[in-house]
């Protein structure tokens, strides 16, 4: 039967999501009672290789050939290979996406998808909602997140609503933490330092038996940083970061048919930022920001000879305070931002041709700051229906109606195809609504709020084609148009609702290449054109990307990379950005079977630039480190 569950681990080998709680105990120390709970011998487990799959695109696992939707996988080999401290680094050289960030590590950061901000996307890890609740719109903020403890990440395109709810109108992210790929105990370690006294370590241990996996990972990091504010306008004083975040998934075969799992997270960071009142202020030191989020998701699967069926439920909390100074004198903004969620899904095959998955789910938001309390509730259900009529041909189905507790209901739809003329041509188009009711802060907040807002809705198309070269090779295009309607936006001292049509479209192109037994050659350019419904371009979204990755087996042990990014045409405020190129250099050297040191070089050219307006970036700077397996 194919799956249907929202899993927590997109397409990762059976017995992973994940159940306890945070430890500030020793990783090792972790290891008798988990391995108590999952002592039958390893040997007989074995792993098979999988054809690409998607979990995200239609909540189950499917080929992407055969999903109808654009998406892009990232490995764990991948970010090491590339070696972002930030996931979103790497995230951005994928077509399609673009980011704008603040400053330096742990600082506001925004990823966008085809030009659609934060607010517009979910974002998943290991199967738990973090879009928090407390921010002005709700989204994740991206710049805390590292690679340290990723394996993978599912990056879906395209409306969403019809699955996923609201703010999911341009798409999904789905990142799935460190799991077991191997029978039997499995423990890596990962040591880097560089440029701004940055200090990163890494810690995972992970085990694997017949009947179920565990898997647990500790990361923190430390940088004294650079000034968020422009270091070129006169700006000197350094803004550092620290974070520490602890992940545990894991999951046992009750019994044949009964699986109880789950997944937790806990993490926190203290960033110094610099205000911003005309433009951004280089501040003192006790302008910070300190957070403290935990998630938590629970699973019971039951796998039936017709019915295949899931209940979970979850929770996420963020505790939010900034500190700082403005032009009125001290600021103190404290938030807290809770989200409760019960789920329910279930999928079966009808014939060898047809599959039904069909669910609901009940979740509660709650904002809690310094001037108002606020809670909405959400109710939705959907249906989705997947049909092969033949062996080239796939026609997915969506439907999804929700009823929320401030706007009343909205049922949103979704029609994707893929077909296949040939073994190694797959041409996709899709189309689907979507919606995005306004955050608790946009509707309630005394200063800035209104309560008149109402939720945007939105069209999405898109169209695309992509050729097999080989084992490994590859070149894409997709076509994409998203227009929403009643665009939520910031407008003089607060958010107003800018009435007609904002449109987002343009153009992916990607494509890869082995160029010889020893290099490979990958790249990708987006042109978008976004604009508001006076015609006026939006702000902070590129025209242009372009992003080139070559990677080389210069020898058997030494291992070169090399990332070249040009961003061209973007605005803030209305008025353009320079231009600007990124060049970043890596090198891996073998010096024992499983331990590897390595040496990254971030901006090469020594480029100055910025995402957002006054807001500086990192210079030139340079990262040695070590990591391997024990």
């Amino acid at each position: 039967m194919t799956r249907h569950f929202p899993a927590a681990l997109p397409g990762c080998p059976r017995f992973i999501p994940v159940f306890a709680v945070a430890s500030r105990r020793p990783v090792a120390a972790t290891l008798p009672v988990l391995a108590c709970l999952l002592a039958v011998p390893a040997a007989a487990q074995e792993v098979t290789p999988l054809a690409p799959i998607t979990v995200t695109a239609n909540r189950g696992e499917t080929e992407t050939a055969r999903s109808g939707a654009t998406v892009e996988i990232v490995s764990q080999d991948d970010l090491e290979q590339a070696g972002d401290i930030r996931l979103v680094d790497y995230l951005a050289t994928l077509p399609g996406l673009s980011l704008t960030t603040a400053g330096g590590i742990g600082n506001a950061t925004t990823l966008r998808i085809r030009g659609a901000g934060g607010a517009y996307f979910g974002v998943y890890v290991d199967g738990i909602d973090v879009n928090d609740p407390s921010a002005a719109q709700i989204s994740f903020n991206f710049g805390s997140l590292t690679t340290a403890d990723i394996s993978r990440v599912e990056v879906l395109k395209g409306a969403q609503s019809a699955l996923y709810g609201s703010e999911a109108i341009a798409g999904v992210i789905s990142i799935s933490t460190n799991r077991a790929t191997e029978p039997g105990l499995s423990q890596s370690y990962a040591l880097e330092y560089g440029s701004y006294n940055t200090r990163q370590l890494s810690l995972n241990q992970s085990y694997m038996g017949t009947r179920g996996t565990y898997a647990l990972s500790l990361s923190h990091i430390e940088t004294d940083g650079y000034s968020s504010a422009d270091e070129n306008d006169g700006n000197t004083e350094a803004d550092g970061h620290e974070g520490t975040r602890l992940n545990l998934t894991g999951e046992y075969d009750l019994t044949d048919a009964l699986t109880f799992g789950g997944a937790a997270f806990w993490q926190k960071t203290e960033t110094e930022y610099d205000e911003y009142t005309s433009g951004p202020v280089d501040g003192s030191p006790d302008e910070v920001t300190k957070a403290t989020s935990y998630g938590l998701r629970g699973f019971l699967r039951f796998d039936g000879a017709i019915l295949e069926q899931e209940i979970s439920a979850q929770y996420y909390r963020i505790d939010r305070e900034s500190r700082g100074t403005n032009t009125w004198g001290a600021s103190y903004y404290p938030n807290l931002g809770i989200r409760k969620s019960l789920a329910y899904a279930a999928s079966m095959d009808l014939s060898n041709a047809f599959t039904l998955a069909f669910g609901a789910d009940a979740t509660r938001e709650t904002y809690d700051g310094d001037t108002f309390v606020a809670e909405t509730d959400q109710l939705g259900a959907y249906a989705e229906g997947q049909w092969a009529p033949s062996e080239t041909f796939d026609l997915v189905a969506s439907v999804r109606h929700d009823d929320h507790s401030v706007f009343g209901g909205e049922t949103t739809g979704r029609l994707a195809a893929a077909w296949r003329p040939r073994s190694d041509v797959t041409l996709r188009a899709s189309a689907g609504t979507g919606f995005r009711t306004p955050s608790l802060y946009e509707l309630y907040d005394p200063w800035y709020g209104n309560s008149d807002l109402q939720p945007e809705t939105s069209k999405s198309y898109d169209l695309g084609v992509e050729k097999r070269l080989g084992e490994s090779g590859f070149v894409k295009a997709t076509l994409f148009r998203m227009e929403i309607t009643n665009l939520i936006d910031w407008v003089g001292s607060g958010y107003t609702q800018v009435e007609g049509e904002s449109t987002m479209q343009g153009v992916e192109l990607s494509g890869g290449w082995r160029l010889s037994e020893t290099l490979r050659l990958d790249t990708s350019y987006t042109y978008t054109d976004a604009e508001d419904a006076s015609g006026a371009r939006l702000d902070r979204v590129p025209r242009n990307e372009l992003a080139l990755r070559l990677a080389a087996d210069l020898t058997p042990q030494l291992r070169g990379g090399l990332v070249v990014r040009r961003v061209s045409d973007h605005l803030d405020s209305g008025t353009p950005l320079p231009d600007y190129t990124l060049v970043d250099v890596t090198l891996g050297y073998d010096i024992a079977k499983d331990r590897e040191i390595y040496l990254r070089i971030v901006n090469l050219l020594d480029e100055e630039y910025q995402t957002v307006r006054g807001y500086g970036q990192s210079d030139r700077a340079f990262y040695v480190g070590i990591r391997g397996n024990f």
